[in-house]
């Protein structure tokens, strides 16, 4: 059976809180509005009483009327009035205050009620008085025989107050309608955020939400993959401490992009790419790196594996085999020269095995110093003779032409000709060509000049040859080199880092003959500081190109 589905705490109390400030707003509001309209109200009716008796006042007649005490003549003005304003009573009444008219009319000839004094001086006047009838809202004003003559009465238009709370409570009722509205459409609002809230926050506490970003932080940092999440803006959202570590990022990240924290801009489109790949190649700085990036909703995750370390004991590997082969070579070779000496000692050619002997083991040391007199950084010289021995032994010419005295104290002259001398005896070893490798050294003006030429099959696309991933283990159908991709292939991408680094170039062409894949690398000298020249020469070039220098060393 499926888990009881749990009822939200948080929910519950987001819920309650926002219930309750709904409906004290809509009270508070629903009062302050009760206030303000029964006051609007009074005022109103206070300025109606006051204009029915001014145009009372001033009507045809009833100055004249009023100046005679023509009682019968104001009587059906004065209740016309009163009925089509819904008054409570109209008085008219002389500047003593005795009234002439008024709705009762045991009333008449008796004194008014209430404050009459300014108006008789001329003045009008507005009150609340508790009269005869109740207490009422009234405004009463002079009664002139002419504009600017004397006071000849005074009209009093008035309004119980009970009339005007009934009209204050029809005004309410509509307020008391709008604030029904208004609980109604909070409640409904207030429900659909707690049902946003529930469903944003998974039906978690926020103590369960506190804990469960901490695990997250936790992991996030502690993994040994970078972990780098793009939004669909490419800015950064999630980055831990090993992915800023990969891609040699200063921190803070979160909520920029990656031009702005300063990454290659061409690493940059790669990652940003909005396609999925699996353990694509990228190289940054001399750093293989597998790059899986997946899209989730509306971002990219995308995961760093540094393969650097994997990819050099692979290669160690494959060097431990390619001696393990070469040995078994020379121990069947060595057990033929022993059997060739055995075989001219038992026959009393004594000198002749000697000299056979001699033989085999100066030619060895015979190319060691030769080496070492023509290429003057020591780690150089020891690396062209390992790739010589390690030719020989796999049955392919290396040709070694030229001479150096460059030196300059890093490991980038070792990176360079050990992966375009092992890529080119892969080369050669792929096909059944005449097995030749060309390696040639010269000093430049600024630095030294590297070729590296094969008689193999050739290069189906040269420029992808120097991207990471790229193998010497593919072919087409017409035997030239594809370079399958993958997590392999990182020799010809770190040549060309170098180069760039260095502020050199690297052009390929044709090979030995004309045929099979050469390689030229200029490499400027570093400096003093420790830096390279900079330079804007493009570091990757195809071109055909000549021969270099001769000057024969052959393994």
């Amino acid at each position: 059976m499926p888990a009881p589905r749990r009822r939200s705490r948080l929910v519950r109390r987001l819920l309650v809180v926002e219930l309750v400030t709904v409906l004290l707003t809509v009270l508070i509001a629903a009062g302050v509005s009760a206030v303000s309209t029964r006051t609007l109200v009074e005022d109103d009716e206070a300025a109606r009483m006051l204009g029915l008796a001014t145009t009372l006042a001033v009507a045809p007649g009833v100055p004249e009327a009023v100046a005679a005490r023509d009682v019968a003549r104001l009587e059906p003005s004065a209740e016309a009035v009163r009925v089509d304003a819904d008054a409570s009573f109209v008085t008219v009444m002389t500047p003593d205050g005795t009234r002439l008219t008024h709705p009762d009319r045991a009333l008449i000839g008796q004194t008014y009620q209430g404050t009459f004094l300014p108006a008789a001086r001329g003045e009008t006047l507005v009150e609340t008085f508790p009269g005869t009838l109740g207490p009422s809202v009234r405004a009463i004003v002079p009664v002139r025989a002419a504009p600017g003559g004397p006071v000849v009465g005074m009209v009093a238009v008035g309004l119980l107050r009970v009339d005007v709370f009934s009209r204050v409570l029809r005004e309410l009722g509509y307020l008391a309608l709008g604030a029904v509205a208004a609980i109604g459409i909070g409640t409904g609002l207030a429900l659909l955020a707690a049902r946003r809230v529930r469903r944003d926050t998974l039906g978690l506490e926020p103590s369960e939400i506190t804990a469960l970003h901490r695990h997250h932080e936790a992991v996030l940092h502690a993994i040994r993959e970078g972990l780098l999440v793009l939004d669909a803006a490419d800015r950064v959202v999630v980055v831990n401490d090993e992915a800023m570590r990969l891609l040699e990022v200063p921190g803070p990240a979160v909520g920029r992009t990656l031009a702005e924290l300063g990454v290659d801009p061409a690493l940059a489109a790669r990652l940003a790419d909005p396609s999925t790949v699996s353990d694509e190649s990228l190289l940054v700085g001399e750093r293989l790196l597998l790059v899986n990036r997946t899209l989730t909703d509306d971002s990219w995750v995308i995961t760093l594996r540094d393969r650097t370390e994997v990819e050099q004991v692979m290669r160690a590997l494959d060097d431990a085999r390619s001696v393990a082969g070469a040995l078994r070579f020379q121990a069947h070779e060595h057990a033929n020269h022993l059997q060739a000496v055995s075989t001219l000692i038992e026959l009393g050619a004594h000198d002749d095995a000697r000299e056979l002997a001699v033989r085999w083991t100066r030619d060895l040391a015979d190319l060691g110093a030769d080496l070492r007199e023509r290429i003057a950084d020591p780690a150089l010289a020891a690396l062209v003779l390992d790739k010589a021995t390690d030719a020989r032994d796999r049955g392919v010419d290396l040709r070694i032409t030229g001479r150096t005295a460059h030196t300059d104290g890093t490991d980038d002259l070792v990176t360079v000709v050990g992966n375009l001398v092992d890529n080119a005896l892969d080369a050669v070893l792929a096909t059944a060509g005449r097995g030749v490798v060309e390696l040639a050294l010269a000093d430049a003006d600024d630095g030294l000049t590297i070729r590296v030429a094969d008689d193999g099959p050739g290069l189906a696309d040269p420029a992808a040859a120097f991207t990471a991933g790229w193998s010497t283990k593919g072919t087409d159908d017409g035997g030239r080199q594809t370079g399958k991709t993958g997590p392999r292939g990182l020799g010809l991408a770190l040549v060309a880092r170098v180069v760039e680094r260095r502020g050199g170039t690297v052009t390929t062409g044709p090979g030995v003959d004309g045929t099979g894949t050469g390689f030229v690398v200029v490499l400027p000298a570093v400096s003093p500081s420790g830096a390279a020249p900079s330079g804007a020469r493009e570091p990757v070039a195809h071109a055909p190109h000549g021969d270099h220098e001769a000057g024969d060393a052959q393994a």
